[in-house]
């Protein structure tokens, strides 16, 4: 099976996990980290490098970020390399939301088998569920 690590400032990726296991339940090999603005940089580092390597179970992991150029993505860019010397795989999607980790997290086992697939659904599955209200009742303003 393939990890899924959400990473976020403060406790956004704590909520996200609460959120999924409301429902769907508990998910096996799913974690959440935070950033917090009290942490030294280089425990953050080493627990981010520590949960990629307790998640994965020999087939990587999918991280999602909150924002593109911020320091959870900025220490996945930093950890890849050594990470990937280790034989562990990683791919890595910014602007995570409830319904990508949703659609991963019940597909990862059935429906694609490989880290590259799962990547490229997540990215389509957050693009096509951000939608407006009323574009989608089809009232305008």
């Amino acid at each position: 099976m393939i990890g899924c690590l959400v990473v976020s400032h403060g406790k956004m990726a704590e909520g996200l996990k609460e959120s999924v296991s409301l429902i769907m339940g508990e998910n096996k090999q799913f974690a959440a980290l935070g950033f917090f603005e009290e942490e030294d940089f280089e425990a953050f580092k080493n627990r981010f490098y520590q949960k990629i390597i307790q998640l994965d179970h020999g087939n990587g992991v999918l991280v999602f970020v909150d924002l593109f150029g911020a320091t959870p993505y900025n220490v996945s860019a930093m950890l890849v390399n050594r990470l990937h010397s280790e034989n562990h795989s990683i791919r890595v999607v910014t602007g995570v939301n409830l319904p990508m980790v949703l659609e991963i997290l019940s597909s990862r086992n059935t429906q694609v088998n490989s880290l590259d697939e799962l990547y490229l659904l997540a990215m389509s599955t957050g693009k096509e569920s951000i939608k407006e209200l009323l574009d989608e009742v089809g009232l305008k303003q």
